[in-house]
């Protein structure tokens, strides 16, 4: 994750270096929130999808904690932007549940365990070009797209008793999703406040994990299993500024993500060399945050 953030800063520093060359103008948000973020995923018996149809399933729940991030924005003319964001999500609270099964449609469970997931981080990274459509003095309509990445790393730890005595229940998963932003931003002034509303349809050309499953000893370290599909999505912002100076817009936001993957696949690795191969049935992931910030403008 470091290479994004460090790619991340030199696209921000690149930029502001442009717009003080250039005399557009720019602005730069700093926010700091509170995320709530869930993530679920379940596989088939085989990679027709049977045997059973549902043979495992993980669900991460209330996977909570602060969320800091910053973004800039460019105007390279009168109807074009350009911006770029990075947001990054501590967890401190959350479960994670285990459950397997025998038969189709969840009907024989053979195991079923709830785990702590107190752990872990989510980043997003997401360049974006805005083109205005419509401006008036009080209402904006834009089109953007742009790309956008997140990457996660969840956790799957002991509670008050452990898994397997004498050992640490450690294992991790690391969802990867990325792909084109395609939108559009409502934005409306009055004399003192600016409410802003930005909805993103997003569509992912891939959606890949990799997992350590670290008391399975059969299974390879440090890549137990990898996940890959094809996803869609959605997201929504709303935002509302109240101006106090000329340069400086103090806000509050609350959002809204929804992603979801088609069928794909799920490689298991073994400590023999040997690797099998099922149906990764769906991923689904989902997450509501709420900031406050400040809008700073030049």
């Amino acid at each position: 994750m470091k290479k994004y953030f460090a790619l991340f800063c030199f696209s921000l520093f690149s930029f502001t270096a442009f717009a003080q060359e250039k005399k557009v103008k720019f602005s730069i948000t700093p926010v700091l929130g509170w995320n709530q973020e869930k993530l679920d995923w379940n596989i088939a018996g085989d990679e027709n999808g049977q045997n059973p149809n549902i043979l495992s399933e993980l669900k991460w729940r209330k996977l909570r904690g602060p969320e800091i991030g910053i973004s800039s924005t460019i105007a390279l003319s009168s109807v074009l932007q350009t911006e770029v964001a990075f947001r990054h999500f501590w967890i401190s609270q959350g479960t994670v549940n285990d459950a397997d099964y025998a038969s189709d449609n969840r009907t024989v469970k053979t195991s079923d365990y709830d785990f702590k997931a107190d752990r872990g981080h989510s980043s997003d990274l997401r360049a974006e070009i805005f083109y205005t459509i419509r401006a008036t003095e009080k209402f904006a309509f834009a089109a953007h797209t742009g790309y956008f990445g997140r990457y996660q790393t969840l956790y799957m730890l002991d509670g008050t008793q452990p898994l397997v005595e004498g050992k640490e229940l450690k294992s991790t998963y690391k969802p990867r999703w990325h792909g084109l932003i395609l939108g559009l931003r409502t934005d409306y002034h009055t004399d003192h406040w600016s409410f802003l509303l930005n909805v993103s349809s997003l569509y992912f050309p891939r959606y890949s994990a990799n997992a350590n499953w670290n008391l399975q000893e059969e299974f390879s370290h440090p890549i137990s299993f990898t996940h890959k599909a094809k996803g869609i999505g959605w997201e929504v912002n709303f935002r509302l500024e109240h101006q106090i100076t000329k340069t400086i817009f103090p806000f509050l936001q609350v959002g809204y993500t929804d992603l979801n993957t088609g069928t794909g696949t799920d490689q298991l690795f073994k400590m023999d060399g040997t690797s099998t191969i099922s149906q990764l049935n769906a991923v689904h992931y989902s997450s509501f945050r709420m900031g406050l910030g400040v809008h700073m403008k030049f």
